[in-house]
């Protein structure tokens, strides 16, 4: 008989001790060289290349955000700059009897920082340098010039002033930081402006009072364009200058911008500059300042007061 207990066995009269039930015995991983596996692992080729492509769009992110909240406050000080240039150009007006500063007319007077005219023999030619607007308006805004160098030209601004002075005074005429709607405000004697009113022929002449020359003329004060953000490659070295004192409109007797804005070509849009995110820094008439997407200024409502529709073109 075989009797089975719980510490002992008995096999035909004999006693056996229990077996225990033996335990597992743990078999350790191994690594490719026999050597036991880490309890942790390391991250994996895939898993790296996914952080540093996390960290990479986190960098470019911010930069990307810094560099709009940086573009967003030199918009808003040429916005303000642009301001004082529209309020210096009403000055002129109102001190001169409700006269509009012309855009370019030779014979006239203009004035240095010190007060004294700028002399005819100077670097460009004074005759050049005066019959410019920037230099006439420059007393309406306290004869600081800075106030039309703002944004990208003030560094040009900075290195004018630092270097000769006769330079100073011609280049601060030709690079502003925005440019005239002379053709259709004010009159550009180089743009059919000035012309007698007769013809030989003791005719009318048709093309004599084409654009505005006095604020009582004005009939679209808050639409009309008197300066925007201008850009010109017109320069010594062919660069590109953020800054030009002229501006053509996209109509006159026949088209003058591309159809499509190219920041390498100035010309090709009527020398507006484009230069935050597709606008412009626009004042009007009526002192209001506004940033514009460049092409809604396609409109030639927006540049001569007596035109009706957006393709409106000038025909004597």
């Amino acid at each position: 008989m075989q009797t089975v207990g719980a510490q002992s066995v008995k096999v035909q009269g004999k006693p056996i001790a229990a077996a225990s039930s033996p335990r597992p015995t743990p078999v350790p991983s191994a690594t490719g060289n026999g050597q036991p596996a880490s309890r942790f692992r390391g991250f994996t080729i895939v898993e790296l290349l996914a952080v540093v492509g996390v960290i990479v769009l986190l960098v470019a992110l911010s930069a990307s955000a810094v560099t709009a909240v940086q573009r967003t406050a030199r918009q808003a000080t040429e916005l303000a700059a642009l301001r004082g240039a529209v309020q210096g150009w009403t000055g002129y007006s109102l001190d001169n009897g409700g006269a509009l500063i012309p855009g370019f007319l030779p014979g006239l007077p203009a004035y240095q920082r010190s007060g004294e005219l700028i002399p005819t023999q100077t670097y460009g030619g004074g005759a050049n340098i005066a019959s410019r607007w920037p230099w006439r308006l420059s007393p309406y805004l306290g004869g600081d010039m800075r106030a039309l160098f703002a944004g990208p030209q003030a560094d040009m601004w900075s290195k004018l002033e630092n270097g000769d002075p006769e330079q100073l005074l011609y280049f601060a005429s030709l690079y502003p930081s925005f440019g005239m709607n002379s053709t259709w405000v004010g009159g550009d004697s180089e743009r059919l402006g000035f012309l007698p009113g007769t013809l030989q022929n003791g005719q009318p002449n048709p093309l004599a009072n084409f654009y505005v020359r006095r604020l009582a003329m004005v009939r679209n004060p808050a639409r009309v364009v008197v300066f925007a953000s201008s850009r010109t490659n017109a320069t010594v070295d062919g660069g590109i200058a953020e800054g030009y004192f002229r501006l053509e409109s996209p109509m006159f007797m026949q088209p003058q911008w591309q159809e499509r804005y190219d920041a390498d070509a100035p010309a090709s849009f009527g020398n507006v500059s484009a230069r935050y995110r597709d606008e412009a820094c626009v004042g009007t008439i009526d002192g209001a300042v506004e940033a514009v997407g460049v092409n809604a200024l396609r409109d030639m409502r927006r540049w001569a007061d007596q035109a009706d529709r957006v393709d409106w073109l000038l025909q004597p």
